[in-house]
C-alpha cells in the first residue's frame, strides 16, 4: 500500500476511533457518594397537611393542643348501635401542587372514617378542607373496650 494523503488520513482516523473505543467515553456505570439530608417537622397549623379535630358532643381532641398528636376520646357511646359523628376530622392539604387525593387508609377496630358519598377518599384542591365523619360500630356484640387507647390511623395525601 502506497502512502498517500488519503491513506494517511484514513489510518489516523482509524487510530483515533480505536483509541476512543479503548479509552471509553468518560461515562460511568455506578457511583458511590455520601450525601446529607435534613428533615424537619412542623405543627399542623403550618404543615403541608393540616389535621384538625372539630369537637362535637361525645367526641373531642384529647390532646388539647392542635399542634400535637391528634387524639380522639369516645364518650358515652350507645351499645349495640352504629354512631356517626359528622364532619369531625378535617384535613387540609397546603402543598401548592394539587389537586390531591386525601385518604384514610386504616383505622382502629370498630372505627371507620368516611367522606362524601361514604368512601374513605376524596380529591381536593390546595387549601380546601376535607371533613371526614367518624363512625363507631358497636353492633353484633362489639364493645367500646375493643377500641384501643393507643390506636393509629393512616392519612395519605397524594398528588393527582
Amino acid at each position: 500500500m502506497r502512502l498517500t494523503r488519503r491513506n494517511a488520513l484514513i489510518g489516523l482516523g482509524t487510530a483515533a476511533a480505536g483509541a476512543g473505543v479503548i479509552g471509553g467515553t468518560g461515562a460511568f456505570t455506578s457511583v458511590e457518594a455520601d450525601r446529607e439530608i435534613s428533615v424537619s417537622s412542623a405543627g399542623d397549623s403550618s404543615a403541608n397537611v393540616q389535621i384538625n379535630v372539630v369537637p362535637v358532643q361525645g367526641l373531642a381532641d384529647s390532646t388539647g393542643d392542635s399542634d400535637s398528636v391528634i387524639g380522639l376520646d369516645f364518650n358515652s357511646l350507645n351499645q349495640d348501635a352504629k354512631t356517626t359523628f359528622n364532619n369531625v376530622l378535617e384535613i387540609t392539604p397546603q402543598g401548592g401542587n394539587g389537586p390531591y387525593d386525601v385518604t384514610i387508609n386504616s383505622a382502629p377496630t370498630n372505627v371507620s372514617f368516611e367522606v362524601g358519598d361514604g368512601g374513605n377518599s376524596l380529591p381536593v384542591n390546595d387549601g380546601a378542607t376535607v371533613a371526614f365523619d367518624v363512625i363507631i360500630d358497636l353492633r353484633d356484640g362489639a364493645s367500646a373496650s375493643e377500641i384501643g387507647t393507643e390506636e393509629e390511623i393512616t392519612v395519605s395525601v397524594t398528588q393527582n
